[in-house]
């Protein structure tokens, strides 16, 4: 992963691994999301990750995800860079 790539996928990691508890959460993740597809998508090997981001970003945009459950599925997209910058 180039440098600035890695500088702003680190930056949306930390972001997601622990969100911000307010009511406007679902606007505030989908920047992060939409951010980290963009980083992601010109990487080879990084496509089960994109894809688990293009799921979740839709589910974002129609608010399909309980509030209640979202900060655990930030969370586990936050796992997801964790594991596919560690390799």
């Amino acid at each position: 992963m180039r440098n600035d790539d890695l500088k702003k996928i680190t930056e949306i990691k930390q972001y997601l691994l622990d969100p911000p508890v307010t009511f406007k959460l679902y606007d505030y993740a989908l920047n992060y999301v939409t951010d980290a597809i963009t980083v992601l998508k010109g990487y080879t090997g990084a496509e089960d990750t994109t894809g688990f981001f293009q799921d979740l970003k839709e589910q974002l945009e129609s608010r399909t995800v309980p509030q209640d459950e979202l900060r655990s599925r930030l969370k586990e997209a936050g796992i997801k860079i964790s594991q596919l910058t560690s390799k």
